[in-house]
């Protein structure tokens, strides 16, 4: 049996530098991935300490607001979400700003930095009605930068940085299906198990939305 030590020796060392690999990826994933402040598209959220509040805009969708834990620039962090898995539809980053100048500096520097670190994977796209830039990543996945003035209910400028699925490619479509089909389950085990803890109502990263 000579040799077997050196054997595994090198195991420990292939199976070590494996887990360092597997963890930078983990580390490095980004929009291109569906991934998002550590947000995944696709993936179910789970309620926590940084959960502010919940909302159900619609049949089809919860909207969740998230302390911005990894997204330091960003008052909150607005998550769509199917209404009862709660699988993610689409994450935004949300800042706030009473002056106009300095929310398109803002959203300026956010274009920027995508455009930047992303521009070669996600092509530019056309913009429609509020967004400055939006890029077509792979799969699907639209990255977006978008700024909304100020209108009769609020008067701040808020600037988002958002990643979904475009709804007509495969993976949109399949949520969109995911949606619907929750929206018809029953709602009372959804509201008791995933109501209880409830957000207070008047947290400050909770109160606007565009």
């Amino acid at each position: 049996m000579i040799g077997m030590p050196s054997i595994q020796r090198f195991s420990t060392r292939a199976l070590a530098v494996l887990c360092a690999v597997a963890a930078c990826a983990a580390a490095h994933a980004g929009p291109p991935d569906g991934d998002l402040f550590g947000y995944k598209l696709g993936a179910p959220y789970a309620v926590g300490e940084l959960t502010q509040q919940r909302t159900r805009v619609s049949p089809m969708v919860e909207m969740v607001i998230d302390r911005p834990d990894k997204a330091p620039e960003f008052k909150a962090v607005e998550l769509l979400a199917t209404p009862k898995s709660l699988t993610l539809l689409s994450v935004h980053g949300v800042a706030d700003f009473a002056d106009e100048t300095q929310a398109r500096a803002f959203a300026a520097r956010q274009s920027a930095q995508i455009a930047s670190a992303y521009g070669d994977k996600c092509p530019k796209s056309p913009s429609f009605m509020n967004d400055l830039v939006k890029l077509l990543c792979p799969g699907g996945l639209e990255l977006s930068v978008s700024y909304y003035p100020p209108d009769a209910s609020r008067v701040q400028h808020k600037v988002h940085l958002g990643l979904r699925l475009a709804p007509d490619s495969e993976a949109g479509r399949r949520l969109s299906r995911l949606a619907e089909q929750e929206s018809t389950a029953p709602a009372a085990d959804v509201d008791s198990a995933q109501r209880g803890d409830k957000p207070k109502a008047d947290t400050p990263a909770a109160k606007q939305s565009p």
